[in-house]
């Protein structure tokens, strides 16, 4: 429950004649460091979940899956992970070791984020029809990343090339985000799908061009870009998304106060023009078992889409 501004204002003056012991901050858990897609989102929301909580939040970047397991149930920590962790890897990894819906308790989704398709701006591509044409006629010329060999970039690209047909070469030295980013911005990469964030400063320089987003609908950051659908790919309809957790065994009263937080955060004009302009949206969940139910859906989509597409995680 937000906390009543009389109640803290009578702590401040040392007036209300009851022990007014400032709590520890929350902390909150980050699966990736600062320049992470959910780790941005995070810092957007963090200043209008203090503010209806009535305390100060701590965000901890960068640790990992097993860092959110690992965390203590003690009404002080949250989690924040995204589909890959969450959705992809319970469902393609025998050996992954999570169960989101039991290691962890899923509170509520936080935003969706768009997936993009872009090009180096020295290929002279610049939509997917001449992508697909460049391709035929230069089988296997193009290098390609897909981050990470359990990313949901790689399922993406794997829809790309079963439905489009096209003839491009893995580059797997790469690892991350931000060094894909750093290989696309140099020429030394001709194609990459990752998270709008991580995008938008080469589309912005013009050192990339976007040609398709993995979306259920145009972006309004990438108006002009189809969706996968638009584009005759139906097998990935949708990108990223991250979501919020606190540790199993945390009181129903914990997660409703986190739950209605992070919905008073993201209902914030404010704070949806922040993500939106890093070509995120704001997606609470309803309500924490609507959450439960989406992350069992699209462990089966995702699971289903690796099956379609061949793709061997081992």
């Amino acid at each position: 429950m937000k906390k009543p501004a009389g109640l803290l204002a009578l702590c401040i003056l040392g007036l209300s004649g009851i022990a007014c012991t400032q709590p520890d901050p929350i902390v909150i858990l980050t699966t990736f460091g600062a320049p992470g897609s959910s780790s941005r989102a995070t810092a957007i929301i963090v200043p209008k979940m203090a503010e209806y909580l009535g305390q100060d939040i701590e965000i901890e970047y960068g640790v990992g899956v097993q860092g959110g397991v690992d965390a203590p149930a003690n009404e002080r920590t949250v989690f924040v992970s995204t589909i890959g962790n969450i959705a992809l890897r319970p469902a393609i990894e025998e050996t992954f070791g999570l169960d989101p819906l039991t290691d962890l308790r899923p509170v509520t989704r936080m935003t969706a984020v768009p997936d993009v398709l872009i090009v180096s701006a020295d290929s002279g591509i610049e939509t997917l029809g001449e992508l697909l044409a460049y391709t035929r006629e230069h089988p296997g010329e193009l290098s390609y990343s897909h981050i990470a060999p359990t990313s949901i970039h790689r399922i993406e690209f794997g829809a790309l090339l079963t439905e489009l047909g096209m003839d491009i070469t893995l580059d797997a030295s790469l690892r991350g985000s931000a060094p894909v980013m750093d290989a696309m911005a140099s020429g030394a990469l001709d194609l990459a799908i990752t998270t709008s964030p991580y995008v938008s400063p080469l589309i912005e320089s013009g050192t990339a061009i976007p040609l398709v987003v993995a979306h259920p609908i145009r972006t309004p950051l990438l108006s002009g870009v189809p969706t996968m659908s638009e584009s005759g790919v139906t097998g990935m309809p949708s990108g990223s998304w991250n979501g919020v957790f606190v540790p199993a065994g945390s009181s129903d009263e914990f997660a409703t106060e986190i739950f209605e937080a992070v919905r008073f955060a993201l209902q914030d004009p404010g704070v949806q023009r922040q993500l939106n302009d890093l070509g995120m949206e704001a997606w609470p969940s309803d309500s924490p078992e609507e959450f439960i139910a989406f992350i069992q859906a699209e462990q089966v989509r995702l699971g289903t889409a690796a099956g379609r597409y061949s793709i061997d995680f081992d």
